[in-house]
């Protein structure tokens, strides 16, 4: 699953105030790429959500974090880039 995937499957499981919140630390283009994502989720299975948070969690994410804590978190699925649907990944 692509990096940028992840990232929307993310914020959508921390809620939507959480993920405003984040969303707003974002520039522009780490936004679109996000949104992008989240327009093309149809369904999201038990398990790609298990996966997803456990990968999180392996990332140093915790659930008292701030939303600019979780924004660097984010990134380091793009080697502590900038989110984007383009680039340098990782591919996990």
């Amino acid at each position: 699953m692509l990096p940028v995937k992840k990232v929307a499957v993310f914020l959508m499981m921390l809620g939507m105030k959480k993920g405003q919140s984040i969303l707003a630390l974002m520039d522009n283009s780490e936004i679109k790429a996000v949104v992008s994502e989240f327009r093309s989720l149809s369904a999201v299975s038990p398990e790609l959500q298990k996966s997803v948070w456990a990968e999180f969690k392996e990332l140093g994410f915790e659930e008292n974090m701030r939303p600019s804590e979780i924004v660097t978190i984010l990134r380091f699925l793009f080697n502590g880039s900038k989110i984007s649907d383009k680039g340098d990944r990782r591919y996990d």
